[in-house]
């Protein structure tokens, strides 16, 4: 009774006071709802002033708005609106809608609403209208503790959506006598509309309810004998409250199969069906849809399931009503977030159908948070990165069943990256899954964001996002499979995508890079849509883990699927060949001619021995490398001889130029002491041909007796290159590259004797002349003691894809190599003065003797003529 005295004791300093009645007690009757009557209007301020007096009491006026609607059925996909006028600025409206279930929701601008405020006035517009809205419209005011209302029905008039099948579906009508009755089903929802059912026939139907479906059936006679291609029947319901928008129909088509038709089989559960038609199924359990099956040329093609797990259809019908404006998502998120992540983890969820759906509701979620200005929090990262990360649970389901592509992979990437864009994340926890991992990287702390072998750092704060297998089902990138980690970075906290920042991504996956192959630093354009590189750098082989881009999106490194090539190599190759092998036979035939003339003393006759072997050990080596030039025209045999033939005599030719260099040691060395002619063929026959076999034969032994792709590879009839300091290769490598080495030791002794000469060979030197003649000797004992050959440690070491230094020295080294021959005559046979003056004389002298031999022959002509 206090309660009601202290009541009465306010209201009735209103003016126009009447009663006031108490409705009911709540929570032990400390809680009480009454109503106040008041005999006519009083002002908002003298409501006011009471309510002040009641500490917590809230008081509800109706009357005070006035609210405009409609006031008849509206037609499905019309327009309308609704009105709300307060007395005097009330501050900002709500709107609520209270549907069938009594359930009330807050409504605002969305796909088929619009708020509008002008002057005093507030509007809800709703176009293209859909059932959704059926129920109490009502708009709220609120000042200080007094809540404004009024409100108004909104009647639509529905019309349903209908599921209709036929059964059977196809009637078999091969045998003419025979009679079908076909059950023609039209399903729709009970959604409590009294409609008027009329059928395209004459046929009685019947209606039976079943859970939340009603369903319409008829049965119609199929007469054989008739001969027709199909049958079609309607079902049309019809809504006698609209107006315009009056009825919807679903037709049934009927294929006949007759005697002439063609059709497929039964098979399992499908039945037998007509050619070019398709066959569909219900889903199975409480799925939601159809599984199709079409029938082409009578054989089967693949099943085309469109089932949805009933619970995720569900979400998708509460998320299009936020679309459509009616809630708010900010208040529904956590709910559907853990709805979503639920029903992913069902075994069943992964199919198209469902992977498809759930990505359908992550776009129009994310839309309609934009729409209303929210942004997603850290409240709902467990669940969103949970639910995306099963949907990776089995790749082969994201294969389309109508296209079999897997392009849904892209939509997918991309509505992920639009979410992150829309998010405001402010803790560091890491969110991790089988297939997914989240994290916010801040630039303060430094971290070092991690995911499946890879990392990331950036500049500024940035989400990352790590992907284990979704490079199964991206597209790929200039035809070469992605084959690692997708790593998403987004910038942190809203900020523009479009903002320039670097960031720097590490792949565990590029230390499997094969050497001289290329590795791509790609991200997805979502303007081209499609991979591009543009913007992104490789950190090259000595960072080979490394990419560098300057914008967001989602990243990944791939290996090229060839080796890099040098461009013209080979035909550069083979022409030098080719002249190096025309030089060393004009070099071998120029000895032969000038043997007596130019080699006077022993020290000759060694550089000449030295010279003529290795000449003839080099034109083999180049003749067996270009016979086994077209490893593919060649059988294994004789690949396996020309790899140990060539392996043979390319030693030998680094073993005779050792000899060489050893004579020209010893010259410079023991000036009095001189080597005997005997003791240097020895020693060069044991050295420039036994040791070459004895390496040959021992790594041929070594290598399984000269098995293919152990000792030799068939792909290139040479030997093979396992690595550093693995495979046959470094049986020719190590002992060349020594040779090479012990030979430019040679060289440097012989330059500083020209540099350093003795007091009598000093005189009247300038250093021009010293210059010139360093430059001489190199130039001309370079090629004959192999000093190029050096080029062949960085080659070796250099990866291709170290540009433009390794091609250089690519270049360099096979130009230099493959013209090896060709140097030596124009270095050593053509260049020395002896030589030249010998093949000079040798000329002279023919010439004068043919000279001789004419005269002679017309003095005796002109004798016998006399």
């Amino acid at each position: 009774m206090a309660i009601i005295n202290k009541l009465v004791e306010q209201y009735s300093t209103l003016k126009y006071f009447d009663s006031l009645i108490i409705n009911s007690y709540r929570s032990g009757s400390l809680i009480v709802n009454y109503t106040v009557q008041l005999m006519s209007s009083v002002t908002l301020d003298e409501l006011e002033n009471v309510t002040k007096q009641l500490h917590d009491s809230v008081l509800v006026t109706t009357g005070l708005v006035s609210i405009n609607g409609p006031q008849k059925a509206i037609d499905i996909g019309s327009s309308t609106f609704v009105n709300c006028t307060p007395p005097e600025k009330l501050g900002v409206v709500k709107w609520f809608l209270t549907d069938g279930q009594n359930k009330t929701t807050e409504i605002t601008s969305g796909k088929e609403a619009i708020l509008k405020n002008v002057n005093l006035m507030d509007t809800v517009e709703l176009n293209g209208i859909s059932g959704s809205w059926k129920g109490t419209l009502k708009c709220v005011y609120t000042r200080r503790s007094i809540n404004h209302i009024a409100s108004t029905e909104l009647d639509i008039a529905l019309l349903p959506e209908i599921q209709a099948m036929s059964k059977p579906q196809f009637p078999d009508c091969r045998d003419p006598n025979a009679k079908w009755v076909v059950e023609i089903e039209c399903k729709i929802l009970d959604d409590k509309e009294n409609y008027n059912v009329t059928w395209n026939t004459a046929l009685a139907y019947t209606n039976r309810g079943s859970g939340k479906h009603i369903s319409f059936t008829i049965f119609a006679d199929i007469f054989c004998g008739v001969k027709a291609e199909t049958e079609n029947v309607t079902c049309i319901f019809t809504n006698g409250r609209a107006e315009k928008n009056t009825n919807r129909s679903q037709n049934v088509q009927i294929p006949i199969i007759n005697s002439h038709s063609k059709f497929c089989k039964e098979e399992g559960d499908w039945p037998i069906t007509k050619s070019n038609y398709m066959a569909q199924m219900p889903c199975k359990g409480t799925a939601v849809g159809l599984t199709s099956r079409n029938c082409s040329n009578e054989s089967w093609e693949k099943e085309i399931p469109s089932c949805v797990d009933a619970a995720l259809h569900d979400v998708q019908q509460a998320v299009e009503m936020l679309n459509k404006g009616i809630g708010f998502i900010k208040n529904n998120a956590d709910i559907l977030f853990r709805q979503i992540q639920h029903s992913t983890t069902v075994e069943t969820f992964n199919s198209f159908a469902n992977i498809n759906t759930a990505i359908v509701i992550f776009q129009a979620m994310n839309d309609v948070s934009k729409q209303q200005s929210n942004q997603w929090d850290d409240t709902i990262m467990p669940d969103f990165v949970s639910s995306i990360s099963n949907a990776l649970n089995d790749t082969k389901a994201w294969k389309d069943p109508k296209t079999e592509n897997t392009n849904l992979s892209i939509t997918y990437l991309q509505t992920i990256e639009e979410m992150i864009s829309n998010s405001n994340l402010t803790s560091n926890d890491r969110h991790n899954s089988n297939n997914v991992k989240l994290a916010l990287c801040s630039k303060t702390k430094g971290e070092h964001c991690g995911a499946f072998n890879s990392s990331v750092i950036a500049d500024n704060s940035v989400v990352v996002v790590g992907f284990r297998n979704l490079h199964e089902i991206l597209p790929q990138y200039d035809k070469i499979s992605l084959e690692t980690t997708i790593l998403s970075v987004t910038t942190a906290n809203n900020i523009s995508k479009n903002n320039s920042i670097s960031v720097k991504l590490a792949f565990d996956y590029a230390e499997k890079r094969l050497r001289n192959h290329e590795m791509y630093c790609v991200f997805w354009d979502v303007n081209q849509n499609a991979w591009s590189s543009q913007g992104c750098k490789w950190g090259g082989a000595q960072q080979q883990t490394l990419c560098t881009c300057e914008h967001n999106s989602a990243f990944t490194i791939l290996m090229s699927k060839n080796a890099e090539t040098l461009l013209y190599m080979e035909e550069l190759t083979y022409v030098g060949l080719g002249i190096s092998i025309v030089s060393l036979v004009l070099c071998l035939i120029i000895e032969f001619l000038v043997w007596d003339a130019v080699v006077k003393s022993d020290i000759t006759n060694f550089r000449h021995t030295a010279l003529v072997n290795i000449s003839l050990c080099m034109l083999f080596a180049h003749c067996g490398f270009l016979a086994s030039a077209d490893p593919k025209a060649i059988t294994p045999n004789w690949c396996s001889i020309l790899t140990v033939t060539n392996h043979f005599f390319f030693l030998a030719v680094f073993f005779w130029m050792l000899c060489l260099s050893f004579v020209l040691l010893h010259q410079l060395i023991f000036v009095f002491d001189q080597l005997r002619k005997i003791v240097f063929l020895v020693l060069s026959i044991t050295v420039g041909y036994v040791c070459p076999l004895i390496c040959v034969a021992t790594t041929y032994i070594s290598f399984e007796n000269g098995k293919d792709n152990v000792y030799y590879s068939t792909e290139t009839c040479w030997l093979l290159y396992r690595g550093m300091l693995k495979g046959s290769i470094f049986s020719f490598v190590i002992p060349a590259l020594t040779i090479v080495i012990v030979n430019l030791f040679t060289l440097v002794v012989v330059i500083m004797k020209i540099v350093n000469p003795t007091v009598s060979e000093s005189k009247a030197r300038d250093q021009k002349d010293v210059a010139k003649s360093m430059i001489k000797t190199i130039v001309f004992l370079s090629p004959v003691l192999g000093i190029t050959w050096f080029l062949g440690i960085f080659v070796l070491y250099l990866d291709l894809t170290e540009k433009p230094f390794a091609q250089i020295v690519s270049y360099a080294f096979t130009l230099f190599n493959s013209l090896q021959g060709f140097l030596i005559l124009l270095t050593n046979c053509l260049g020395e003065k002896k030589v030249r003056d010998a093949l000079l004389k040798r000329f002279k002298s023919k010439q004068s003797v043919q000279s001789k031999t004419e005269r002679s022959t017309k003095a005796t002509s002109s004798v016998m003529t006399k």
